[in-house]
């Protein structure tokens, strides 16, 4: 994939490892300013330190941002725009998939870690930067699923347990929320139609963890994702769909698609194309984020 990002911005929000650390790399090496948004400052030094050194480019930039917090998300938005006068590609690839939770842990603001995580946060972010994505367009927004949810054909917005409080294990929590964002790119491309800004959404299939991330799960849980990883793809590879999502100029006014790691369009379940719980969604996400 040889695009020329030569004048483009990118954000990608948790690019301190994995696929977002791969797409920075990749997208780093085609000429774009990447701008790498962590949560933790001292992993992030570090991504940033390699990811120049792959990348044999010195646009490559850290900002701090903790996706679980609309404090932290407004601080960056506005340290952004004080730093650029433009953004050219939004990639929303920070998720939180911490199997330690057993729990429902709220926010400071309230909501549900997983949920404000991998999708009140991304909302929220999306909202606070979408002028400048209007004022520089052609512009792309990316968001981020998973392939997993193929095993919750039945999933839908469950509006009374957003924060988990009728029931609560993690990896519903995760697909619950993946499921928000593939509604929410939907009705979203839908809205941004005439703007010039376009928005799809990467169905990651199976990806290889390291190690390191590992660390903090059971034996049993390590033995599983050690099979899992016989079958898996690297994060280099996912991160070419990312690349070709935000570069590709065939693409420049594809928008509302749903991506697998061939670049090519899928479906999602059947619920993800009511267009009234997109709407409802869209206002109960809001009012959680805070956003008039």
């Amino acid at each position: 994939m040889n695009y020329n990002l030569e004048n483009k911005t990118i954000i990608v929000t948790g690019a301190n490892s994995g696929i977002g650390k791969a797409a920075a790399i990749q997208l780093a090496k085609l000429g774009a300013t990447v701008v790498m948004a962590c949560r933790s400052v001292e992993r992030g030094q570090k991504a940033l330190d390699d990811v120049k050194a792959k990348s044999k480019s010195w646009k490559v930039d850290l900002m701090q941002v903790d996706m679980s917090s609309q404090t932290s998300i407004r601080n960056f938005a506005a340290a952004f725009k004080a730093k650029y006068s433009k953004l050219d590609v939004l990639i929303h690839n920070a998720a939180n998939f911490d199997h330690t939770l057993k729990t429902p842990e709220l926010t400071e603001d309230r909501v549900e870690k997983v949920f404000a995580t991998n999708h009140v946060g991304i909302v929220l972010l999306t909202h606070l930067l979408l002028d400048l994505l209007k004022q520089s367009a052609p512009s792309r927004i990316i968001t981020v699923a998973s392939k997993g949810l193929m095993m919750y054909p039945l999933l839908d917005i469950e509006f009374d347990n957003l924060n988990g409080e009728r029931k609560f294990n993690m990896q519903h929590a995760y697909y619950h929320a993946k499921l928000a964002q593939v509604m929410y790119t939907y009705d979203l491309a839908e809205r941004l139609k005439e703007t010039g800004v376009t928005v799809n959404c990467v169905r990651v299939t199976n990806v290889a963890l390291p190690d390191d991330r590992l660390t903090h799960l059971p034996v049993w849980m390590r033995k599983i994702y050690n099979l899992k990883r016989k079958m898996s793809i690297t994060p280099e590879r996912q991160a070419e769909t990312y690349v070709y999502l935000a570069a590709a100029p065939e693409l420049e006014k594809g928008t509302g698609g749903y991506w697998d790691e061939n670049n090519k369009q899928v479906t999602s379940n059947k619920n993800s194309y009511n267009q009234a719980t997109w709407q409802k969604l869209r206002e109960v996400t809001e009012k959680m984020a805070g956003v008039k």
